[in-house]
């Protein structure tokens, strides 16, 4: 037991060293890039209250990977808002998904599907054609289907929307999404360097886009968000972009105010 709580004390001593070390570079790059002085100020209490948040809300997602590897992919209950499919982030397993798919499913929305893919090696190609299969399995029975994606996420939902048309998928959701890469990936490992921006794969992404014409698209990101460097890398142009401050990237899996935007947006009729 004791070696139980020294580990995961020391998980959150890095996770918050880490998370301290993002928004140092977030400072960095507000001075450098003049795309950041749109951001609005939050004031200082504000801003600290936010990034403890954030902290509280990384250390969350690490200690519920290993949740996720119980946490059941599929919850069959059909309920009257309709089915999703939830795809995690980079690093993460379905057990990031443990609060709000609790609150999308007391909220009307199922089946809840949480689909799981290797993501540390980035490879949203491959991840892509895994979910085509996973969409496949669930048959014409599960449309309309809308999909949601956290970080890299949604960029396997983007990559997947261009090489396949999928009848039964109506609506994309990305939340804190780096549509246009992050400076964060730039100088380091390989499959970093696929995150950064004018990378090959963001370019491939952005070229010629038709996506947002073909399906419901909804991008909601933060002017907060550490991750992606700069924060306006989030912005999904022609989709209807929702922006909201003082929440982290972690903190959107959290946040019933984050939520609350995106539980309205998945109450609007499809066309």
């Amino acid at each position: 037991m004791h070696l139980v709580v020294n580990a995961l004390i020391l998980v959150a001593v890095i996770v918050t060293l880490f998370t301290i070390a993002t928004y140092v570079a977030r400072a960095w790059t507000w001075r450098q890039l003049a795309a950041c002085d749109e951001e609005p100020p939050l004031g200082l209490f504000a801003a600290g209250a936010a990034f403890v948040a954030e902290v509280f809300a990384a250390i969350a997602v690490v200690a519920l990977v290993p949740a996720g590897w119980f946490l059941s992919p599929r919850d069959m209950q059909t309920r009257p808002r309709g089915p999703l499919v939830l795809v995690h982030g980079w690093s993460l397993n379905r057990g990031c998904w443990w609060w709000m798919r609790r609150r999308l499913a007391r909220d009307g929305f199922g089946p809840i599907y949480a689909f799981e893919y290797p993501s540390l090696s980035a490879d949203v190609e491959t991840a892509a054609e895994q979910l085509k299969a996973f969409l496949d399995g669930l048959g014409p029975q599960a449309a309309p289907l809308t999909l949601i994606g956290h970080s890299l996420g949604g960029l396997v939902i983007r990559y997947l929307a261009r090489r396949h048309r999928i009848p039964s998928v109506r609506r994309l959701v990305t939340l804190g999404t780096p549509h246009y890469g992050t400076l964060l990936a730039a100088p380091r490992s390989p499959w970093q360097k696929r995150l950064a921006p004018g990378s090959a794969l963001i370019n491939q992404l952005n070229a010629l886009d038709r996506v947002p014409f073909q399906y419901d698209v909804i991008a909601l990101y933060s002017t907060f968000d550490a991750m992606i460097l700069p924060w306006t890398n989030a912005r999904y142009p022609e989709a209807f972009n929702i922006q909201v401050s003082g929440i982290g990237h972690n903190m959107m899996l959290f946040s019933p105010r984050f939520y609350v935007l995106l539980r309205e947006n998945l109450a609007t009729p499809l066309h």
